[in-house]
């Protein structure tokens, strides 16, 4: 196939007459990549006064469908992959969940492992106690992650009847116990995703949280079907390894 001659000096007249004569010597072209009819502008027929070309605005009509189908077509295959790789993580967090022979070690997953697959600034396990302020906790500047405590009665205040709550940006609605839930670090989380936890041989309930510093990165529209199933995992793992403890045998 021929090629448009190169030359930087050549005019915007003399530009147009390369292509021209580029069409002309290759009639195939444009059959041969109709994506170019997207872009393109049909030129409208002009008929006389008062009479509309309505090819035009149908060939119009159609280049914008088109454009239209093919935004949602790239958006599907984004969503997907974004779905696909929520899996994968899930999947992964789950299988070292489940490995966790004791508290310790799940900790260590939380800290560890779940904050480098989800690609967040911090993971709290928030446990409920009615002597939360007793506890004490410590995080480094290099890893705010760990467990902390709060009052019992702040998971039905923080999560409003849900299972998973996403919260798209905590500056302009932060949920209540949020400088609680984060503490030492709340002014780093922007957006957040909680996971109600129940422990049934203790009697508690808890909160998974995730927290990452850009805004809406979490947003309730995004579904949280598979935070819900590693929240099911963790409540059965957390239950167990509490259940070796004396953690709350005092609270």
């Amino acid at each position: 196939m021929n090629t448009i001659p190169q030359n930087e000096h050549a005019g915007n007249e003399m530009t147009q007459k390369m292509v021209v004569d580029f069409l002309l010597n290759n009639p195939r072209f444009l059959s041969e990549h109709p994506d170019l009819f997207e872009v393109l502008t049909p030129p409208e027929q002009k008929h006389g006064r008062g009479v509309i070309d309505f090819q035009y605005y149908a060939i119009d009509n159609l280049r914008r469908g088109m454009r239209r189908m093919k935004d949602r077509f790239n958006g599907l295959v984004t969503s997907a992959r974004e779905n696909m790789s929520v899996q994968q993580q899930v999947q992964r967090a789950t299988l070292s969940t489940i490995r966790a022979r004791n508290l310790e070690e799940l900790l260590e997953v939380l800290a560890t492992d779940i904050v480098t697959w989800f690609d967040v600034d911090v993971v709290r396990l928030a446990m409920e106690s009615d002597l939360a302020g007793l506890h004490e906790t410590y995080y480094n500047e290099q890893n705010y992650s760990g467990i902390c405590f709060v009052p019992t009665g702040t998971a039905n205040a923080m999560m409003l009847g849900e299972t998973v709550r996403l919260i798209p940006d905590t500056q302009g609605e932060p949920p209540i116990g949020f400088e609680m839930l984060f503490a030492d670090c709340s002014s780093l989380v922007r957006s957040t995703a909680l996971v109600r936890l129940e422990l049934e041989s203790i009697g508690r309930t808890a909160i998974l949280a995730f927290g990452v510093r850009v805004a809406d990165r979490f947003h309730p529209h995004q579904g949280g079907e598979m935070l819900a199933f590693l929240g099911e995992v963790m409540e059965i793992v957390l239950d167990r390894c509490l259940s070796q403890t004396d953690l709350f045998e005092s609270t």
